[in-house]
C-alpha cells in the first residue's frame, strides 16, 4: 500500500518536473490562457512558476475580475510593480473605477509605455459594451509617443492627441466604441500606413478625422447621429475587401457619393449597407462600376421590399456583381405602418437574361415579414440562381402568417436542384 503511493508521487512528481522543463514561452502560453487568478494561484503553488508568472507577457483584467475585487486598484498597482520584463499585451475593464481615480490609468499606462506595449484595450463600459457606468477616460499624453503600438481598443474614451501627434505608425488594428475625439488642424491628418482593420461605432467627432491608410483592408462605421460621415479619404485605400456602413440616423447633412468611392474600392469582396446609404445608391445620377467582379458578400440592413429606391437600389448592385455568392438582408424588426405594395419589381424577360445571380449560393433573410412584395423576390431568386444551395427566412412572427408563408415558398419553382429551404419562426 506504501509502495503504490511512493510510485504515484513518483509519478505525479516526473509529470510536474517535465511541465517545469518546458521553455519559457510555451509555459507564457499556458499561463496566458488561465485567469489572473489561476495564474496567480499557480504560481503560489509552485516556486519554479512564480518566475514565469511574474514575467507573463499578456495581462489581461476583464470586468468579471475587476468588477468583483473592491480593492482592484491595489490588486493591479502590486501585479504591475511585481513584473518584470516586457508586457507586451493589456487589457483592463476601467468601468469600476471612478473619475476622481482615473490618475492611476494614466500611471499605468506610462507604466506601459515604457515597457514595449503592442497590444493594448482600455474598456471604460459595462459587460453589455453599450451602458455607460462612468465618466469617459482622458487617454494621457503618454499613450500618444507609444511608437510599437500595432492593436489598439478604446471604449468611452477622450482621444486628444497632442500638436505632435501625427498617427501610430506600426499600427494595425483600430478600434473606437464611444469615443470623443478633439482633432484640431494638427492633428486631424493621422499617418498610419500599416493600419489594416478600422471599427468606428458610436464615436463623436470622427468625421472631422483623416486617416491616411493604404493598406487598410477592413473598415467598419456605425454612426448614430446626422452628421456626414466623409469617406472620400478612404478613396485611395484600393486594398479594402470588407466594407460596412451602418446607422441608427434616418438622414445626413448630404448624401455620400457611392458611386464614387466604389470606383475607388475594386477589390471590395463583402460589402454591408443601410438604410440611408443604400437610399444615396438608388438616387444618384452616375453610371456605377461597370462591374464588382470581387465582390461575393452583399449585406442589407433595415431593407424595405416596400419603398422602390430600395428596390431599384438592390437592382443596381445585382447588375455590377456578376459573382456574387452570398446575399443577406435584415429587415426592421416590426413592420412599418401603411398601404402594402403589390407591385412585382422583379418580372420580366430583362432580369432572366441580365445572369444576374447565376453564382448566387446562399440567401438570407432576417425578420421575414412574408409581404406580398417579399414573396415576390425570393420567387424571383429561387427561379434565378441555378447554383442557390440553401436559403434562410428568420420569420417575425408579429407580422407573418406563419403556415401560409411557409406552404407558398415550398411551392416556388426553383432552378437549383439542390436548394435546401430553412424557416425558422421566432417564438414569443
Amino acid at each position: 500500500m506504501i509502495s503504490s503511493c511512493f510510485k504515484k508521487l513518483k509519478v505525479e512528481r516526473d509529470e510536474l518536473d517535465r511541465l517545469t522543463d518546458l521553455p519559457i514561452n510555451v509555459k507564457h502560453q499556458i499561463q496566458e490562457h488561465l485567469s489572473v487568478e489561476e495564474a496567480a494561484r499557480m504560481s503560489v503553488l509552485s516556486r519554479p512558476w512564480k518566475h514565469i508568472w511574474v514575467s507573463i507577457p499578456k495581462l489581461v483584467f476583464s470586468a468579471d475580475f475587476c468588477h468583483n475585487k473592491p480593492l482592484i486598484i491595489d490588486v493591479i498597482n502590486t501585479i504591475l510593480l511585481q513584473h518584470c520584463g516586457a508586457i507586451k499585451t493589456f487589457l483592463v475593464n476601467i468601468s469600476s473605477i471612478p473619475s476622481s481615480q482615473h490618475s492611476v490609468i494614466d500611471e499605468w499606462l506610462l507604466l506601459l509605455s515604457r515597457n514595449g506595449i503592442m497590444d493594448l484595450t482600455l474598456q471604460n463600459l459595462d459587460k453589455d459594451r453599450l451602458i455607460l457606468n462612468n465618466a469617459p477616460y482622458k487617454l494621457p499624453s503618454c499613450l500618444y509617443g507609444i511608437n510599437k503600438l500595432e492593436s489598439l481598443r478604446l471604449s468611452n474614451c477622450i482621444f486628444r492627441p497632442t500638436c505632435s501627434f501625427t498617427g501610430f505608425h506600426m499600427l494595425k488594428n483600430l478600434s473606437l466604441l464611444k469615443v470623443v475625439l478633439h482633432l484640431d488642424v494638427a492633428t486631424s491628418f493621422l499617418w498610419m500606413p500599416d493600419l489594416v482593420f478600422l471599427q468606428v461605432k458610436l464615436c463623436i467627432g470622427f468625421p472631422n478625422s483623416k486617416i491616411y491608410a493604404p493598406k487598410l483592408s477592413q473598415i467598419f462605421f456605425f454612426t448614430s447621429r446626422t452628421k456626414t460621415l466623409e469617406l472620400g479619404h478612404y478613396m485611395d485605400c484600393r486594398m479594402l475587401k470588407t466594407v460596412i456602413l451602418a446607422s441608427s440616423g434616418t438622414n445626413q447633412d448630404k448624401p455620400i457619393n457611392m458611386t464614387y468611392l466604389l470606383k475607388c474600392w475594386p477589390e471590395v469582396r463583402n460589402f454591408g449597407l443601410h438604410t440611408y446609404y443604400l437610399k444615396s445608391v438608388a438616387t444618384e445620377a452616375e453610371r456605377f462600376p461597370t462591374y464588382l467582379n470581387n465582390l461575393r458578400t452583399l449585406l442589407l440592413f433595415e431593407f424595405d421590399f416596400d419603398d422602390v429606391d430600395h428596390i431599384f437600389a438592390l437592382l443596381r448592385m445585382l447588375r455590377i456583381s456578376p459573382n456574387l455568392d452570398n446575399l443577406v438582408f435584415r429587415l426592421s424588426s416590426k413592420k412599418k405602418g401603411g398601404i402594402e405594395v403589390n407591385v412585382n419589381h422583379f418580372e420580366g424577360p430583362a432580369y432572366r437574361t441580365l445572369g444576374l445571380l447565376h453564382k448566387l449560393q446562399r440567401l438570407i433573410i432576417r425578420n421575414f415579414h412574408g409581404s406580398t412584395t417579399e414573396m415576390f423576390f425570393v420567387r424571383f431568386i429561387f427561379a434565378s440562381a441555378p447554383l442557390l444551395l440553401k436559403t434562410v427566412l428568420s420569420e417575425d412572427a408579429e407580422s407573418v402568417h406563419e403556415s401560409k408563408s411557409s406552404k407558398e415558398l415550398m411551392g416556388f419553382p426553383r432552378a437549383s436542384p439542390k436548394l435546401q429551404i430553412y424557416v425558422n419562426n421566432k417564438k414569443k
